[in-house]
């Protein structure tokens, strides 16, 4: 028994001696008795520990609510401070990530805290500051800068001048490297190639639709017109091989086999325009763009050469930031393996009065004969429709609702 319940029941059983020496007593009430007394006096006992308890806990509380407004009003002061020193960084060309300032600042902070077991505590918090900082610079320097996959000349890179013509702008070699630029903030936007008329659609860049915490922002058709072009002089009896991207040389097949020419891929059109530029041989050509020949240099040899005229590449401009205006809208998903799935999802997408515009399934990666499906509807996907699509969907990734431009537009 507690000592204190126990030394309760000793003082709640004194006063009542006498009553328990009475012969007019029996044994059996004199139990009823005590056992009656000692009840109440222990409920008294934890009703009023309860009451302090919970009186100092809500204490606690009001205090740390004081402290937290505090923080709050430190944490502005810090961001504003972070803010200066982020637009001297970028004035100046300096990296946002200072790793020995970070580590000899660490070491110092942690001395302001005069209770040893919470030292630990306040490390881990101030790197989760630090990141936190790091973020926000990053999300400042990288404003209103584009990433686009290629280089000058290629497909994107006119795709994003024509869309952001003042914006600055930053090229990698391939499509995931401009979802990590989005990603980690190096770069607001993405241009990014999906879908052409002709060849289908880009798996890579749809893989990394399902990879990513993007949002699709907008999305712009673009009208293809693949060139040849050679090195000045060149004629096309003079081609043997011809380089480009997988899809412009898919586009042009039936030309290519016209010429009896062998054709090697490349990373995209401009480098394959670029390298021709370097080579200065006859014998090699490039299928690119009309900007591609201006900029480096090149003759054309033969123009709209794709085998459909009406030849359309449709782009996706990718952010961070949810769109929430548009015409369009588009899921991707993987449904329930229970029969009549794909059903249900299409009549709950239909059930909304939205017409599906395009739906298409490819492989998950590391799932062998596991798909997932990305589908695009006219209209918006509301709450209502993706609480319904649940019923069928085993996962739901919604890439926003945003404008489509078409290419007379």
């Amino acid at each position: 028994m507690n000592e204190k319940i126990f030394h309760n029941y000793i003082d709640v059983f004194t006063p009542y001696t006498a009553v328990f020496n009475s012969a007019t007593m029996k044994n059996d009430e004199k139990v009823y008795f005590v056992f009656r007394k000692c009840i109440i006096s222990e409920s008294l006992w934890y009703d009023n520990n309860a009451r302090w308890n919970m009186n100092a806990l809500e204490e606690a509380r009001k205090n740390i609510d004081r402290i937290d407004k505090e923080i709050a009003a430190l944490y502005e002061q810090r961001m504003d401070a972070v803010t200066q020193v982020v637009l001297y960084k970028k004035e100046n060309g300096i990296p946002v990530l200072d790793s020995s300032r970070e580590e000899a600042i660490l070491e110092k902070n942690q001395h302001y805290i005069q209770n040893e077991k919470y030292k630990p505590y306040y490390k881990k918090l101030m790197k989760y500051i630090m990141r936190n900082s790091r973020d926000y610079q990053a999300s400042i320097l990288s404003t209103d800068v584009v990433a686009y996959a290629g280089i000058e000349g290629a497909f994107a890179h006119i795709v994003s001048s024509n869309e952001f013509p003042a914006n600055p702008k930053i090229n990698f070699s391939s499509f995931d490297e401009v979802f990590e630029a989005v990603v980690s903030k190096k770069a607001q936007f993405g241009v990014i190639p999906f879908e052409n008329t002709n060849s289908g659609l880009v798996g890579e860049v749809l893989d990394a639709l399902l990879k990513y915490p993007v949002y699709i922002q907008k999305v712009v058709d673009q009208s293809i017109e693949q060139c040849l072009l050679g090195v000045p002089g060149a004629s096309l009896k003079d081609v043997e091989w011809v380089y480009s991207k997988d899809q412009a040389l898919s586009q042009a097949k039936d030309f290519l086999n016209s010429l009896k020419v062998q054709t090697v891929s490349y990373p995209n059109t401009a480098m394959a325009a670029q390298y021709i530029a370097s080579q200065m041989d006859k014998r090699k050509a490039a299928i690119g763009a009309k900007e591609a020949a201006q900029l480096y240099g090149l003759d054309i040899l033969a123009d709209q050469i794709e085998a459909n005229t009406t030849n359309t590449t449709r782009f996706l401009v990718i952010g961070l930031d949810e769109p929430k205006e548009g015409n369009h809208s588009s899921i991707i998903v993987t449904i329930k393996h229970n029969v009549g799935s794909l059903e249900k999802m299409i009549n709950a997408i239909s059930a909304q009065g939205l017409n599906m515009a395009s739906i298409q399934s490819r492989p998950i990666k590391g799932k062998p004969f596991e798909y997932f499906f990305f589908i695009e509807v006219e209209g918006v996907i509301d709450q209502t429709c993706l609480k319904e699509l649940e019923q069928a969907c085993e996962s739901i990734k919604l890439l926003g609702t945003y404008p489509l431009k078409r290419k007379d537009e």
